[in-house]
C-alpha cells in the first residue's frame, strides 16, 4: 500500500507538471523582440527607414526588434541567413509590404500580421503580405518537423527506460557496451526510417532524406544515451526525470505550435537546448534554410551525448567502489 501510494503521488506530480507547463507556455502567446528589417522604397524622404525603425522599436511591450536594410535583396539574404524572420517595406504609394518567412515559424508570421495590422491602421495605411520562405505544401503550419522530432525523442527515451525497467542498468563494462551498441543500432534505424517516412512515403520533406537521417540518428542517440546514463546513476527515478525534461519542458518549448518569439521567456530560452527543440530547429534548418543554423542543434546533441557518457562513467565508478571499497581507496591515495 505504501509503495502504491508513493507511486500514485509521483504520477500525480508528473500529471500536474504536464498541465502547468503546457498551459503556462500556450495560454497567452505574446510576441517579444521578433527580429525584422525595415526598408523604404525609392522616392521617400531620406531617413524615413530609421524613423520607422525607431517607431516600431518603441511599441509598448517591445514585440519587435527592428533594424534597417538597404533594399529587398538584402532582406532576402537576411531571411535566408536567419538573422531576421520578417521585413516591413514602406511603400511610396501608401501601400506597404510585410515580408514573412513562415518556414521559420508560422506563429511568428501570424504575430507580425497582427502587429502591422494595428500599425498601419493607426497611420491610415494598408499593407500586403508576401511569404518569402513559405512552408512546404505538405507541411501544414510547419508542424511536421516538430512531430518528427517528438517521435524521435520519444523513441530514444522509451528504449532507454525499457532497458532500465525490464533489464536493469548495466553491471559490467561488457553490458554497458552492449546497451550502448544496441541503442546506436536502434538510433540509426529510427533516424533512417523516420526520415524515409517523411521524405518518401508522405513526401513532406522530399529530397532531404540523408541529412534528416543523420539528424534523427543524433536526436535518438543523444536522448537515449542521456536517459540511459541517468538510469545507471540514479535508478528508476531516471524515468520520471526524463519525462519531465523531454516531455513536460521539452515539448511546449520546442517551437512547434508556437515559436520562441511568442513563448514566455523561460520556454524561449530552454527550448533550443532540449532535444525536441533541437530536432525541430534542425529539421527547419535542413528543409527550408539549406542547413543554415545547424550549428546550435549539432552542439546541443553533442552535449547530451557527452553528458550521457559521463553519467555512465560515473555510475561505473560508483559500482566499482561499492564492490571493492578498499581497492578504490588505495587507488585514490596513489
Amino acid at each position: 500500500m505504501r509503495k502504491m501510494s508513493l507511486l500514485a503521488a509521483a504520477v500525480l506530480i508528473l500529471q500536474l507538471g504536464f498541465i502547468l507547463s503546457y498551459v503556462s507556455a500556450f495560454h497567452q502567446p505574446t510576441p517579444h523582440a521578433i527580429p525584422i528589417a525595415v526598408v523604404t522604397e525609392a522616392g521617400l524622404p531620406e531617413g524615413l527607414d530609421q524613423q520607422t525603425t525607431d517607431r516600431l522599436n518603441a511599441i509598448d511591450g517591445a514585440p519587435l526588434e527592428a533594424r534597417t536594410a538597404a533594399d529587398t535583396a538584402e532582406v532576402r539574404s537576411l531571411l535566408r541567413d536567419r538573422e531576421v524572420i520578417g521585413a516591413y517595406v514602406v511603400g511610396a504609394n501608401g501601400t506597404d509590404t510585410l515580408i514573412t518567412a513562415s518556414a521559420a515559424g508560422s506563429s511568428e508570421a501570424t504575430a507580425l500580421q497582427s502587429i502591422f495590422t494595428e500599425v498601419d491602421a493607426a497611420q491610415g495605411r494598408q499593407f500586403v503580405v508576401r511569404d518569402e520562405i513559405p512552408v512546404g505544401v505538405h507541411d501544414n503550419r510547419g508542424l511536421s518537423g516538430f512531430y518528427l522530432s517528438v517521435g524521435w525523442v520519444v523513441g530514444g527515451y522509451l528504449l532507454a527506460a525499457a532497458f532500465g525497467l525490464l533489464i536493469g542498468a548495466p553491471t559490467s563494462r561488457r553490458e554497458t557496451w552492449m546497451h550502448v551498441g544496441i541503442l546506436a543500432v536502434y538510433s540509426l534505424a529510427s533516424g533512417t526510417l523516420g526520415a524515409f517516412l517523411t521524405t518518401h512515403v508522405l513526401e513532406t520533406f522530399a529530397g532531404h532524406w540523408f541529412p534528416l537521417t543523420l539528424l534523427g540518428t543524433g536526436v535518438v542517440f543523444a536522448t537515449g544515451l542521456f536517459t540511459m546514463g541517468l538510469r545507471a546513476l540514479i535508478g528508476v527515478a531516471a524515468v520520471p526525470a526524463a519525462i519531465a525534461l523531454f516531455v513536460i519542458l521539452g515539448n511546449p518549448s520546442a517551437g512547434g505550435a508556437f515559436g520562441s518569439d511568442v513563448l514566455p521567456s523561460l520556454y524561449a530560452s530552454i527550448g533550443r537546448w532540449i532535444t525536441p527543440g533541437i530536432g525541430t530547429e534542425g529539421v527547419r534548418s535542413i528543409v527550408y534554410f539549406s542547413g543554415t543554423g545547424l550549428g546550435q542543434p549539432a552542439l546541443g546533441l553533442t552535449l547530451y551525448i557527452v553528458i550521457g557518457a559521463l553519467l555512465m562513467v560515473a555510475a561505473a565508478l560508483r559500482r566499482r567502489y561499492a564492490h571493492n571499497p578498499m581497492s578504490s581507496r588505495e587507488t585514490s591515495k596513489v
